[in-house]
């Protein structure tokens, strides 16, 4: 019949995702069994309680993290990305007009947006949630529809249970709880494996954020007490006077005291009036110096550097690209910039794209989507250095040409030719000499007569 091979591939792949959809742990497995037994139908599994902190203290709150997240986003949204069809053995690069949301994600946000919300929740929260709607029948069955890709707020998501064979039920958002979304509707990668397993914890990821919150909280005190002194000011001591006549203040004099002490010396224009107490006419006078001479004291700078390279080692990337030049360990600016890549961007982007090859374009067919790093510029010159060594194997016929272009990341050709070694037809033995090659040719043709028969 006219086109049942087509229909044939569709009904399987809908009954590979309908498998998936239903996807439980087997009744045969012990491990689940006595880790999650306990789990009933309905039940929220544990998470971290602090997750709406970390948002609002390091991500909302922190400057320094603030700087260093965005500037990460910025640089993995910005790896271009492209759908590739397989075609024969291997993929080719192709355009698909169908797939809308790699255009226009959702309502409100396009593709590159949409990466940055997904990354920036992966380093605050540890969890990059996103809501998948697919269609639910028919011939697009499993494909996106209109609504997009959706992140989801993890600070705001509680998993519930379906028992131990499906510890993850539906998900739930605190903000309205009635709604519950089926797995098979959410896209979710973790940033670090949670290693605490009661109450089903490990279904949700660690967040770089909690390693480092005594910091970060250190920080953000630094700021605000360096905010306060900058609005109120503070005197720079006390001028005190002790004899036997002084006894001591009653509560009606502590609180007049506060009180001429809120309108007579807080504030900018009088910090540097000293705060005088009640002078009797007999007793030593002294001085007690309060507060600080400067902002120096405080350690706010310091404690700033010192939780940017907390925070930067956390997430693997050099803190001088951050403005710490103090803490440069690498020869140059070009191996820091290559580092930044191949220790956090390259393997954030990598997980993405396996994600959404996984997760979502299954139903599309045979389609795959690839990074591009070719115009990264700080990756070029290590490049360059491969191409120099790569053509080296080449020529001394080590690789084929296939594997020539395989080992500098392009596509191979597949053609007869690329794929036989090949060496330079100059190159001659060392002990090869064309005199001594000439006599032993002459004494062949006197050993066999040949010149006598021509």
């Amino acid at each position: 019949m006219f086109g049942s091979k087509k229909y044939q591939k569709v009904i399987e792949q809908q009954k590979a995702m309908l498998a998936e959809m239903e996807f439980r742990v087997s009744q045969q497995n012990e491990l689940y069994h006595a880790m999650y037994e306990f789990l009933s139908s309905g039940m929220a599994l544990g998470k971290d309680s602090k997750l709406k902190d970390y948002v609002r203290e390091g991500y909302e709150g922190n400057p320094d993290l603030f700087s260093i997240i965005t500037k990460l986003a910025g640089m993995f949204a910005s790896v271009p990305l492209y759908l590739h069809e397989k075609r024969g053995k291997e993929y080719e690069r192709t355009d698909n007009e169908k797939i809308t949301w790699l255009k226009r994600t959702n309502y409100y946000q396009n593709w590159n947006e949409f990466k940055r919300h997904w990354v920036i929740s992966a380093y605050v929260t540890g969890n990059m949630i996103v809501y998948t709607p697919k269609l639910p029948e028919g011939m697009n069955r499993g494909r996106i529809n209109k609504d997009g890709l959706i992140v989801m707020p993890s600070q705001n998501v509680t998993i519930r249970s379906a028992g131990w064979r499906k510890p993850i039920g539906k998900y739930v958002l605190d903000i309205n709880q009635t709604y519950e979304i089926d797995p098979s509707d959410v896209w979710h990668e973790r940033f670090a494996p949670t290693l605490n397993f009661e109450d089903g914890k490990n279904f949700m990821g660690q967040s770089p954020v909690k390693v480092a919150k005594h910091i970060i909280n250190s920080q953000n005190k630094g700021y605000e007490i360096t905010s306060k002194m900058y609005e109120y000011g503070h005197p720079p001591g006390i001028l005190w006077k002790s004899g036997e006549d002084i006894g001591s203040s009653t509560d009606e004099q502590e609180n007049k005291f506060r009180e001429r002490y809120r309108t007579k010396y807080q504030g900018v224009n009088n910090m540097t009036v000293p705060i005088f107490t009640l002078v009797k006419e007999s007793g030593r006078m002294g001085y007690t110096k309060i507060g600080y001479d400067n902002l120096q004291e405080l350690q706010v700078i310091n404690m700033s550097e010192h939780g940017r390279r907390v925070f930067c080692n956390l997430l693997q990337v050099p803190a001088q690209l951050f403005n710490d030049m103090s803490s440069s360990i690498y020869n140059n600016m070009v191996e820091a910039s290559k580092a930044i890549y191949t220790n956090r961007i390259i393997p954030d982007v990598n997980t993405f794209c396996e994600g959404i090859n996984e997760e979502i374009l299954k139903p599309y067919g045979d389609l795959i989507l690839k990074p591009d790093f070719s115009g990264i510029e700080a990756l070029q010159e290590e490049k360059a250095k491969k191409v120099e060594w790569v053509s080296k194997m080449w020529q001394d016929g080590i690789i084929t040409g296939d594997q020539y272009l395989e080992m500098l990341g392009e596509e191979p050709t597949g053609e007869p030719e690329m794929q036989v070694r090949y060496i330079t037809a100059n190159r001659i033995p060392l002990d090869f000499s064309e005199t001594s090659d000439i006599q032993r040719s002459d004494k062949f043709y006197e050993q066999y007569k040949i010149p006598e028969a021509m």
